[in-house]
């Protein structure tokens, strides 16, 4: 007869080699989203749900002899769309008849290629599981739960094609598990040949005004008086840099902090009083909240995709050193 205790221990090394299995599948899971994301073709439409807003967006992914190449249209609303050929994009905003040209970092993120590259580090800042396998535009998809463990970040359910990988459908949610925003594929047809026509720009910008982003290298965090200290638990400076803004000359420091999956940017300017009057406190489109904050003559801007606190917070933490 197994004694109470030898049953105990038992279960529990049940328990751990289950909990260990699952871990281990949760992150080869996430692995298999990155990777899809980034090294599929694909094309599809999908509809993004933000504040009692629905836009429909189609996107054209191509990755040809290690070349990307991506178009991204605006279906409804205002007219917009995004080319990208590897880390150059293009903006087209035909109502303002502009197009912006900004060099892409690698860290960017955007549905379906909405997870970071590097992956080590979540589970200090989140719960991660694995949920029910559903369907989601008529594919199997695999679910996949990010919970996080404070309110200063959002969480995540994710739905990943069970064959490919590439990620199908994505909710944003409160730490309560409201929903803020989705995104969601309402058809896609992956790993086809992609023609070199479907990834040009149909936006005739003939007359059309450039804004190019100068790109400034990065300055060493020790050459700057800027510091981010007292910011939420799990956040870290992931770099700085110093720019031209774009359609105004003046240098511009940005900051970076990410926790491995949530990113908050930090800009700094000199700007005049009576022109940061109207660019302080809260704002917020969809999930990404702004926070701005006069500090020392200079406006502090903290926007990411994070709950208004997490900014706010942020905002106020930015200080110049002696």
């Amino acid at each position: 007869m197994i004694r109470p205790l030898a049953r105990i221990g038992i279960a529990l090394c049940f328990w751990f080699a289950t909990g260990a299995a699952q871990a281990d599948g949760v992150l080869d899971w996430l692995g298999k989203i990155n990777r899809a994301a980034r090294s599929l073709n694909y094309d599809g439409t999908f509809v993004y749900l933000h504040s009692d807003q629905l836009e429909a967006v189609r996107i054209v992914h191509r990755v040809e002899n290690g070349r990307v190449q991506e178009r991204v249209i605006s279906l409804n609303g205002s007219a917009r769309e995004v080319v990208r050929t590897d880390q150059e994009v293009r903006c087209y905003l035909p109502d303002e008849k502009s197009v912006v040209v900004e060099h892409r970092r690698t860290d960017d993120t955007n549905f379906p290629s909405l997870l970071p590259e590097q992956l080590s580090g979540l589970t200090a800042n989140y719960e991660i599981e694995l949920g029910t396998v559903g369907r989601v535009t008529g594919r199997a998809a695999q679910q996949i739960i990010i919970k996080p463990r404070d309110e200063y970040r959002y969480g995540y359910h994710l739905w990943a094609d069970q064959e490919t990988g590439l990620l199908l459908q994505a909710d944003l949610r409160e730490a309560n598990g409201d929903l803020v925003e989705q995104f969601m594929f309402a058809h896609v047809v992956i790993g086809a040949s992609i023609p070199t026509a479907a990834l040009q720009p149909a936006t005739r910008d003939k007359g059309f005004t450039w804004h190019r982003d100068s790109n400034a290298g990065a300055m060493p965090a020790t050459d700057s008086r800027w510091r981010a200290e007292g910011v939420p638990s799990g956040f870290r400076l992931l770099r700085h840099v110093v720019r031209q803004a774009l359609r105004r000359n003046v240098p511009v420091e940005h900051l970076v902090l990410t926790d491995g999956l949530a990113t908050v940017s930090v800009f700094i300017e000199s700007i005049g009083e009576s022109e940061a009057a109207g660019m302080l406190g809260a704002s917020h489109v969809g999930a990404v909240h702004a926070f701005g904050a006069r500090v020392d003559d200079h406006l502090v801007t903290a926007v990411g995709e994070v709950p208004v606190a997490t900014v706010e917070l942020i905002a106020g933490a930015v200080r110049q050193s002696p």
